[in-house]
């Protein structure tokens, strides 16, 4: 989740800077700082604007007086402006750093006195926030490199001035660098304690003090500023205590912090946005994300909206326009922090939507990318687990490709080789994935438990990493999540798993026992549009029940109705397609080897029909030079489910691939 950062907050600091008289304590070269403090407002406008004259007039600055920290502050403010990896922000921190302590050496007083009453507020405010902006982009150059213990230096070192008012909310971001460090321990960084929970509690420590810290002086700083700057300040604690609470799965608390804010312009929607997702409001997030999406300039930072909008797109059955949003996205804003994350949420589309070389060459594009994570809980180790559960992922997808693309692949030497050598991948992406979850803290409060905040990859994409480990411990748990979760919305998500473990385990009869539950209570047949990937995993599991367990007289309703909800994931499942098959050859070449070739295929076509299957209209023609499928797929009551579309080709080969998975809406 984001940190409290935003395009509000850099117009409001621009402003404050550009405000007040300018005084200094400083006698050392009083001429040269005199004519500098002249033609800072002409640089202050010139960073704004992002011109690259502010460099040289920083540097003419630096010359007039070395031992001033206003050139050092405009240089690092420019460096920190145009930093997009982090080579660039420890290149502003070095003249951020310089500025910080010529600044302290020579305005003492001012940081001791400013607040003391509204004439000296208003006397040095230009000055305090110079050392405001200062501490803030030191601070994010910082995290933005992974020196978290550099931060908590530079907070405590700013909160020894003892603030009558705190401008820039200190406890608040220490309390952000600890949740953000959380899986950690004090032998990485000293500041650190030694499990999750306890960094979780510090982080809450540290925002409690700040709320009881603002208390403590709101009557002595509604003498000295607006009141609404007091109020301002509580928001912004609100903000980090949302996160927090949203984390440790405690929806009430989180909530309560959000409806303090709603009504304020600091309202925070991208973070709304992600605590609607994982408590399973999906149309009000994907409503928020937008939003977010609109307000959100600044173009050196991951966009979390994205990257969440387009797993909302695969849930609800719509893969390809995540494909084209992303796609375009990434080529708009091109190789900048957020590149490899829009790289596995496109990854992730492309699987979906059956482009599974292309999901590979996204996911090969982000193991070898280093993202930074700028503004963001996102880490390192966030970024390296999705793009190994994705390569999991896509290697079963692989395999079940061969399989739908050979109906007797068992009788062919050449692809029983294939499908081997794709099982050794997964073993070796299993047992990655293996290393990565052991190592991690806080694997039981993120992938453990679905639609949790700080998880980057889908519940869909969990199933497929816990389905071959410790399979009976799984059951239990999500069996108990399910009656216990808070959030009622996704306990249906736990009961789905539960039984699809069961089924993995062998126990069909129990597994089709706990679905048909689900289907009957009414929360399995919810088709809101964004758990169209929840439905048709629950059709999916309970054909495949009815199947195993020799209760086959619904296999062919849930089969079916599996392929209406989302037709794109039957390819890639054990469960085999049937349709009605109505044909029309009126010319063109080779219908009756692209017939003969299709029925290769793991899917059934049969004239006569009994089970209301799908039915597809194949018409084949001459239109010039050149031959014509005609396809289309409708339910037996006459509802598309694959609109009329064509294939024109020239020879034979290939176009039954095309049309086999054409008839699941895949393009190939």
């Amino acid at each position: 989740m984001y940190k409290l950062y935003s395009v509000y907050y850099k117009v409001i600091i621009s402003f404050l800077l550009l405000c007040g008289v300018a005084t200094t304590n400083a006698q050392v070269n009083s001429a040269a700082r005199y004519e500098i403090d002249l033609r800072r407002d002409e640089l202050q406008i010139a960073l704004y604007n992002s011109s690259n004259e502010v460099m040289l007039r920083a540097r003419e600055f630096i010359r007039k007086d070395p031992d001033y920290y206003l050139g050092y502050m405009f240089e690092g403010l420019y460096r920190y402006d145009r930093s997009g990896d982090a080579d660039g922000y420890r290149q502003a921190s070095k003249p951020l750093k310089q500025a910080l302590d010529l600044f302290e050496k020579d305005y003492v007083s001012v940081l001791r006195d400013a607040y003391s009453s509204a004439e000296n507020y208003e006397t040095h405010r230009r000055r305090i926030y110079d050392y405001v902006a200062i501490v803030d982009k030191l601070m994010d150059c910082y995290s933005n490199v992974e020196r978290p213990d550099s931060v908590i230096w530079l907070l405590n070192r700013y909160k020894s001035w003892n603030f009558q008012y705190d401008e820039l909310g200190a406890n608040n971001y220490i309390a952000w660098t600890y949740h953000r460090n959380r899986f950690y321990t004090s032998k990485k960084f000293d500041f650190l304690y030694n499990s999750v929970e306890e960094n979780e509690m510090a982080a809450l420590h540290f925002l409690k003090q700040n709320l009881e810290y603002i208390d403590k002086n709101a009557a002595k700083n509604e003498q000295v500023m607006n009141y609404m700057r007091i109020i301002g300040s509580k928001m912004s604690v609100y903000h980090y205590l949302s996160i927090i609470y949203s984390y440790l799965h405690k929806p009430d608390s989180a909530a309560m912090y959000y409806d303090y804010m709603k009504p304020y312009t600091i309202f925070p929607y991208n973070n709304y946005a992600i605590f609607c997702f994982v408590n399973g409001y999906f149309n009000e997030s994907y409503s928020f994300f937008r939003y977010a999406q609109s307000m959100e300039f600044d173009k050196y930072r991951l966009k979390e909206s994205i990257y969440y909008m387009s797993i909302l797109d695969v849930m609800r059955a719509k893969p390809q326009k995540s494909v084209s949003d992303l796609s375009l996205y990434i080529k708009e804003k091109g190789v900048r922090p957020g590149w490899g994350w829009y790289n596995i949420g496109l990854a992730r589309a492309y699987m979906y939507n059956g482009q599974l070389d292309s999901s590979k060459v996204c996911i090969d594009k982000a193991a070898k990318f280093n993202d930074v994570h700028i503004g963001t809980t996102w880490g390192q180790s966030h970024y390296l687990f999705s793009h190994s559960i994705l390569r999991l992922v896509n290697l079963q997808r692989k395999e079940a490709a061969v399989r739908f693309e050979n109906k007797h692949y068992w009788l062919s030497p050449s692809k029983l080789k294939q499908i081997a050598e794709i099982k050794l991948e997964q073993y070796v992406a299993k047992m990655l994935i293996f290393t990565q979850l052991s190592s991690n803290p806080e694997r039981k409060e993120v992938y453990y438990r679905l639609f949790a905040s700080e998880a980057t990859i889908s519940y869909d994409e969990i199933f497929y990493m816990l389905k071959d480990y410790g399979r009976s411990y799984f059951i239990k748990e999500f069996g108990k999540q399910a009656e216990t979760d808070e959030r009622e919305p996704v306990r249906k998500y736990f009961k789905l798993f539960q039984g699809k473990l069961l089924l993995e385990k062998g126990d069909s009869r129990q597994a089709l026992k706990v679905l048909e539950d689900i289907y009957n209570q009414d929360m399995g047949v919810n088709e809101h549009e964004y758990e169209k990937l929840y439905s048709a995993r629950l059709y999916e599991a309970l054909a495949m029940a009815n199947k195993e367990s020799g209760t086959t007289k619904n296999f062919a309703k849930f089969r079916n109705q599996f392929y209406v909800t989302y037709p794109q994931l039957v390819p890639f499942s054990s469960v085999r397609m049937k349709f009605k098959l109505n044909t029309q050859i009126k010319g063109g070449e080779h219908s009756k080897q692209i017939l003969s070739d299709l029925n290769s295929f793991n899917l059934d076509l049969v004239a006569d029909d009994k089970e209301n299957n799908p039915v597809v209209s194949l018409v084949f023609s001459k239109v010039g030079d050149k031959n014509v499928i005609r396809y289309s797929v409708k339910t037996a009551w006459g509802t598309e489910i694959v609109e009329n579309s064509t294939i024109i080709y020239t020879q034979p080969e290939g176009v039954a691939k095309k049309l086999a998975f054409a008839l699941f809406n895949l393009k190939l």
